[in-house]
């Protein structure tokens, strides 16, 4: 599919002039991504201010998600190998790889490198059995993982043919402003959902590229964002034709008229290592698997259970003649400590349960908010990284409150228990919440818990995690595991809970910022001196991180 600019219709002309006049530049004058446009934070904060006209009624299915079911215009724009072409040429890479290349390779991974004859079809790529532990375990982030897996097999397959069951389809377009960080430090994510056509019970796979929206302005702090929520705004206003248009344009070229560059950049994926100086990782790529038996290869293990993995891209200078190459990067899963640190499990003469237990109790003050919102409830501190599984499963073991408080006959980890407990005495949360509840609320903010391990679950003072499908059982739904179903609907956590309270945050920012400024160089100030002085993350706008 090609992609246009060139013509645009007066109206979405007009459209975007208004939006360039909030923004920091004017139309047809605006500096490259990330430059100045026109002096310091204070010159910029004096000439920004005009009054705010996008109208608060935010279209849910058309400000925060658009599916192929509600607006299958806008995401029939984003194919596949449309996407993963512009990353390979914005990486500078196109003269080493095709996005097919790209894709083969990634795929890899689930296959085995160290076996006779060769399991894996490149060897020069990353496996999942580059990494074990004393045990023979292969591992990631030195915790163990299940490789091979059966999507190793993608590493043959064609995911760009229609034809096959294995052609990868978009499903959705996400708006994730709610994940703006306090302190304006970026604009948010922005998200593409893809889903293999098969999707079958036993044979699915989805996909989801959350890109990271770089502040062009970080000093003028989180007004700065006004443009970039601006437009999510205005979405409804415009026809199919049109809205579909502009989306395309935000992900591949960006709105340069206010500063701000294509959310599909391979910088916007990236960990600290491979992505651009200042900025300490940015967004993932991460994935939700379950392809069963499914032209099982070889060499591929019994019992494999429905994972989410998360990724990130690298430009790497190891092509011939050491010309670069793009990689999709396996990485640690964000905020899924490692099921077993929670229970008696795990290899007592390895110091990292100790050290957990250590933070752990730290984390026990944000995991009991009083609060009835769910998306107030937080996993984070500076030491998570030790703790991050390579893999988030969704199976029982990975529930935390079950690690810590078996219901049947293993071992409790009552050292972590009773300093759990002694928390919740001192924070005076004792009569309120429990144990069991301060682990299971750790676990809706893992990958499996917020897909299907935390549905319905109790968490204590009366919060209940959302159900996907309320009226029917656990074993009985349609949205088992998934959030957006390939089809293009969406479960009622999402519909019922997360997307109203991310409605809630656009409307709450645009509403504090009517006056139009884009500049608040005050107030960045104020967020960043306030964020160093701990060691937590700055909070985001929406409270959560992962859903």
């Amino acid at each position: 599919m090609s992609l246009r600019y060139v013509s645009r219709s007066p109206f979405i002309a007009a459209v975007m002039c208004v939006a360039a006049s909030a923004s920091l530049a004017a139309c047809g004058d605006a500096g490259a991504p990330g430059e100045l446009a026109g002096g310091d934070a204070e010159e910029l904060a004096a000439g920004s201010a005009r009054a705010l006209s996008v109208p608060l009624d935010i279209d849910t299915q058309r400000s925060l998600i658009l599916t192929k079911a509600t607006d299958p215009l806008t995401v029939s724009r984003f194919p596949l190998d449309v996407v993963l072409n512009q990353l390979i040429t914005k990486a500078g890479t196109g003269g080493q790889q095709t996005a097919l290349t790209l894709y083969n390779r990634w795929w890899d991974y689930f296959n085995r490198a160290d076996v006779t004859p060769q399991a894996a079809r490149f060897t020069d790529v990353p496996h999942c059995s580059d990494q074990a532990n004393s045990d023979g375990f292969f591992t990631l982030n030195g915790y163990r993982i299940q490789c091979p897996r059966r999507e190793g097999r993608l590493a043959w397959s064609n995911p760009f043919d229609p034809s096959s069951p294995d052609f990868v389809e978009p499903l959705a377009v996400v708006n994730r402003f709610d994940l703006v960080p306090e302190d304006g430090a970026h604009c948010g994510e922005y998200r593409i959902v893809y889903g293999k056509k098969s999707g079958g019970q036993a044979d699915r796979n989805l996909i989801i590229l959350e890109g990271q929206l770089p502040n062009p302005h970080p000093e003028c702090g989180i007004a700065a964002c006004l443009p970039v929520a601006e437009f999510w705004a205005r979405l409804p206003t415009l026809s199919a034709a049109e809205r579909a248009q502009e989306v395309e344009r935000f992900f591949i070229a960006g709105l340069s008229e206010a500063g701000f560059g294509p959310v599909l950049h391979p910088d916007n994926y990236a960990d600290a290592v491979h992505g651009p100086a200042g900025r300490p990782g940015t967004g993932q790529i991460r994935t939700n698997q379950f392809m069963g038996n499914a032209g099982a290869p070889t060499q591929v293990q019994a019992g494999q259970d429905w994972g989410l993995r998360e990724f990130k891209l690298a430009k790497v200078f190891d092509g011939p003649n050491g010309e670069p190459r793009l990689y999709v990067k396996p990485v640690p899963v964000k905020e899924n400590p490692f099921a077993e640190l929670f229970g008696v499990n795990f290899d007592p003469n390895d110091p990292r349960q100790q050290s957990f237990m250590n933070d752990f109790t730290e984390s026990v003050d944000k995991l009991t908010t009083f609060s009835p919102d769910i998306n107030d409830i937080k996993l984070k501190g500076s030491t998570q990284a030790l703790y991050n599984a390579g893999e988030s499963l969704v199976k029982s073991d990975n529930d935390y409150a079950l690690q810590l408080e078996p219901p049947f006959n293993f071992p409790w980890n009552f050292e972590l228990r009773d300093r759990i407990n002694a928390e919740l005495v001192r924070l005076g949360r004792d009569t309120t919440f429990s144990a069991w509840d301060v682990a299971a609320r750790a676990t809706t903010q893992s990958c499996a818990g917020c897909h299907q391990l935390s549905d319905g679950q109790p968490l204590g003072n009366g919060v209940t995690w959302p159900r996907k499908e309320p009226e029917k059982p656990v074993d009985e739904q349609e949205f088992r595991f998934v959030h957006v179903r390939e089809d293009g609907e969406l479960s009622q956590a999402l519909t019922h809970s997360f997307l109203p309270h991310r409605d809630g945050v656009l409307k709450a920012f645009l509403a504090a910022h009517a006056d139009g400024n884009t500049c608040s160089p005050a107030s960045a100030a104020a967020a960043s001196a306030s964020a160093a002085e701990g060691d937590e993350p700055v909070p985001t706008l929406g409270g959560s991180t992962t859903h």
